[in-house]
């Protein structure tokens, strides 16, 4: 399919071909974005969502070595120069009755600490490394959140292009019927009220077009808040779509699938045991904690009343146990409240498991019936376009009235328009579907762009 050029948008009313119209009226940063997958690529390097869930899953990784690094050895160097002058202002003892010194000291230690017995700071690092499956699973839903939402946003951006294109077909059509009954009116073959009923739908086709474009206008708009650029060129999704049933055909094995391998339940179930070992990492704040500390200092000393100088090396090795015996009660009170966060948590995952399994059935159901609609909104666009036809002619004839006739223009437009829906309303719950049982990947838009009649 090429794409659709300017021109042709102005002679032909077809669907999708308004769109470039549209967008380059709202344009500010264009770009060449011609098909779905190229949207999504925008969206991924450009969507504010999926970047912060990037960033923070990415900052999860730095909180697990900060965590780790509470058990390891922490080793420390301190120098310290002292410049000391010392002058005997009066004494007792014969011998320092008088002097003065002037002389440099030189500090240097090195101490290496290293944790025994920290059961916090262990519990802590287990928690981070639960956060950070956590974090994964968030960041995988996060891109299959960017797909749907991308799809979404391009069909949105489509469909109002169809509503637009299909708004404008219909007024033009009912500016002939205008035509027709004002000049029957003017041969007096019509009466006035034939010529009132083509005015007043002329007048409010007119004002829906106007309703069209604006809605169009809103839908490009969406969109850019996901790529941050406004596309001047969409691609319209094939017309002929595959309609393939869901494998299997059983909403209750997707169901179950959902439960196991839901990207955003999977987050919960991580989320829970965070939350459990938030508990435990409390709880080991009763226990006592060991640590290993070994230190060498070198005093070097350049002189003193006493003349001379002195350099002297200490090596220290101390075991230290620190045993907590009251804080006030706070280590009892942040367990507690550890445990009605678990409980939080718990209901949390609750929820979302009951969440996903009306959501797939619903999607589920939107695919199964999507493929009976589709059919049938198909079947009724031929049947409106023979209506229309048959009511044309008739009222041509003078068997039939003008408002019979914009009737029939009035429901073959909207049949046409709700067709069209029904394709990206289907490929969307497919989408939602496959989202719904955690298998949803980049390549299933491109299966949309390429969807092919049965």
């Amino acid at each position: 399919m090429t794409r659709t050029s300017i021109p042709s948008v102005i002679s032909t009313f077809r669907p999708h071909q308004f769109l470039a119209i549209a967008l380059l009226s709202c344009a500010s940063l264009p770009v060449s974005a011609e098909n779905l997958t190229d949207i999504y690529a925008l969206s991924r390097n450009n969507d504010p969502k999926f970047l912060a869930m990037r960033s923070e899953f990415e900052a999860t990784g730095f909180a697990v070595k900060e965590a780790r690094a509470a058990l390891l050895p922490n080793v420390g160097f301190q120098y310290g120069r002292t410049n000391t002058s010392q002058n005997i202002l009066s004494s007792d003892n014969a011998v320092f009755a008088t002097g003065s010194a002037s002389y440099p000291t030189n500090d240097k230690t090195l101490s290496i600490t290293q944790p025994i017995f920290r059961l916090a700071s262990w519990r802590n690092w287990k928690q981070s490394e639960a956060n950070e499956k956590q974090a994964a699973a968030a960041y995988a839903a996060s891109e299959q959140d960017l797909i749907v939402r991308t799809a979404t946003a391009y069909m949105a951006v489509l469909a109002a292009g169809d509503a637009l294109a299909f708004a404008r077909g219909e007024n033009e059509s009912i500016k002939r019927q205008l035509d027709l009954a004002t000049t029957k009116y003017q041969n007096g073959q019509a009466i006035k009220a034939n010529l009132y009923d083509a005015q007043a739908r002329n007048a409010l086709k007119e004002s829906d077009v106007i309703a069209a474009g604006n809605d169009l206008a809103d839908k490009v708009q969406a969109l850019r808040e996901m790529t941050g650029a406004t596309t001047a060129d969409l691609m319209p999704l094939p017309t002929s779509i595959r309609l393939t049933a869901p494998e299997p055909l059983n909403a209750d094995a997707w169901v179950t699938s959902a439960l196991e391998k839901n990207l955003l339940l999977q987050a919960r179930v991580q989320a829970v045991d965070v939350a459990r070992q938030e508990i435990e990492k409390r709880k080991a704040g009763y226990y006592p904690t060991v640590d290993l500390a070994i230190s060498r200092n070198q005093r070097t000393t350049g002189g003193s009343l006493f003349g001379g100088g002195s350099s002297v090396n200490t090596n220290d090795v101390a075991v230290r146990l620190n045993i907590p015996i009251y804080e006030g009660g706070a280590t009892s009170a942040q367990t507690g409240q550890a445990v009605k966060h678990h409980d939080t948590a718990l209901q949390d995952l609750e929820r979302d498991r009951r969440q996903v399994e009306r959501q797939t059935r619903a999607a589920y159901q939107g695919v199964v019936s999507g493929m009976v609609r589709v059919r049938a909104l198909d079947k009724s666009v031929i049947a409106f376009e023979s209506a229309r036809q048959l009511k044309e002619e008739g009222y041509k004839a003078g068997v039939s009235t003008i408002l019979g006739v914009l009737d029939a223009e009035r429901d073959l437009y909207a049949a046409r328009r709700d067709a069209a829906q029904s394709r990206y309303d289907f490929q969307l719950n497919t989408l939602r579907l496959k989202q719904a049982a955690g298998t949803l990947a980049e390549g299933d838009l491109v299966q949309v762009g390429r969807a092919a009649a049965n």
